[in-house]
Order: C-alpha cells, then sequence, then structure tokens
C-alpha cells in the first residue's frame, strides 16, 4: 500500500481524573509522494497527529496504516525497524546526541538501521545546508540555527520513505528557512518521497500539494467551520 491511511482515529490524555479529547475521529489519507501541510494553532492537535504518524505515539481507537504497516499490529521491534528505514524525523527540539560531532549526528540512523552511508550524498545535504565546515563539532557548539539544520540533514540521511517535520522553519531566519524548504521540496521530488509538515505559517502551506486543517483536534474546512 503506498499510503498513509488514517481512519477513525481518537487520541486522550488523562491526568487524575480529567481527560482530554486531543484528537477526534481523524480520517486522512496521504499518497506517496505527496507533500502535505497541517496546519493549525498551537493546541490543535498536530504534534499529537505527528508522533501517532511517526510511531512514537499510541492511540486509543481508530486505525493507522503507513505503507502497508499496520501501527496495531505491529510489535516494538517491528516499529523500530520501520521507523529507522522508512521514516526521517524533524522536531521543533533539535533532539541532536551531545557527545557525538555533526557528522556523527547526521548518519546516526543509517548506522543505527545497518545501511550503508553515501557520503558524497550526506556531504551534498550539508552544504545546502551551510553545516559542512561544521561537521567535526558538536551540538554545544552550535546555534540554535545550525543545530536545526543538522537535525534537517539527519532526518534525510536515510534517504527515508515519510519525512515528517514539525516545524522545520521556526527558528530559522527567513532565507535559511526558504532553502530548507527548497531542499526538502529537493528530496521529495528527487527521492519520490512522501513529506508532512506541520506548521502554523500559512506561507509554508502554498507549496504544498495539499492542506489539512485542524482545529481543537478535529480536521476542518479552510473556513474553521467543524464538517
Amino acid at each position: 500500500m503506498n499510503s498513509i491511511e488514517v481512519r477513525s482515529l481518537n487520541k486522550y490524555y488523562t491526568t487524575g481524573k480529567n481527560s482530554f479529547h486531543a484528537l477526534k475521529d481523524i480520517d486522512m489519507q496521504v499518497k506517496k509522494g505527496e507533500f502535505v501541510v497541517i496546519l493549525g494553532q498551537s493546541g490543535s492537535g498536530k504534534s499529537t497527529l505527528m508522533n501517532i504518524l511517526g510511531g512514537l505515539d499510541d492511540y486509543d481507537s481508530g486505525e493507522v496504516k503507513v505503507f502497508g504497516t499496520d501501527y496495531k499490529s505491529a510489535n516494538d521491534k517491528t516499529m523500530s525497524r520501520f521507523r529507522c528505514s522508512t521514516i526521517g524525523f524533524v522536531f521543533q527540539a533539535y533532539n541532536l546526541i551531545p557527545v557525538l560531532n555533526v557528522y556523527e549526528n547526521i548518519v546516526f540512523p543509517v548506522n543505527i538501521s545497518r545501511g550503508s552511508v553515501d557520503a558524497g550524498y550526506i556531504d551534498g545535504i550539508m552544504e545546502k545546508l551551510g553545516i559542512l565546515d561544521k561537521k567535526d563539532s558538536f551540538p554545544s557548539m552550535l546555534s540554535g540555527g545550525q543545530q536545526q539544520r543538522v537535525a534537517i540533514a539527519r532526518a534525510l540521511a536515510n534517504k527515508p520513505e515519510l519525512i515528517l517535520a514539525d516545524e522545520p522553519t521556526g527558528n530559522l531566519d527567513t532565507e535559511t528557512g526558504n532553502e530548507v524548504l527548497r531542499l526538502l521540496l529537493d528530496s521529495i521530488h528527487t527521492y519520490g518521497q512522501t513529506l508532512v509538515m506541520i506548521t502554523h505559517n500559512p506561507k509554508i502551506a502554498d507549496y504544498a500539494d495539499r492542506v489539512i486543517y485542524l482545529e481543537s483536534g478535529s480536521i476542518v474546512p479552510p473556513d474553521g467551520t467543524e464538517s
């Protein structure tokens, strides 16, 4: 199955006697090779949905299938292998490993999946992101913007089928942010990858094949009225 299928997805967060309905009967499909933006304000459920699509968070009911892998029936080992080989993550928090230098951080997912590092490809990504001269530096020696670029390079290192990006340009200046967006678009067009990006920036949506609007945990039409 060359698509992402989400059906009747519900997610609750429970604290003590209080329960919060974070995602409400989400139905969506993303075709292979598509660039989809999930647009919504803070607290709309974007990050929760992203974590579930990435197999990082469980859900309470519904169905999630990514390129034929059924998340509910997959065990931890299968999901771990699937994430390493199939999904590239770009988080708001950079999640770099402090004891590894830039190059080691970037190729980390390739090594974990026991793949072969394409050194020329990795150098090309770093050059486009302006961090080639930082390959031997450690995360503590980098600015926030530089760390974000390392995180993006890491997400692309394994040439994943699916890239999940959480506000990938949020901590970058406009020029660098545009360059990062161009790099992601070049990557998905070159390698036939699927890109799902969450953001609150409507300008990024102009580049997407399709936009999904989230509000208070529900998918809504562009005018903001729940369907």
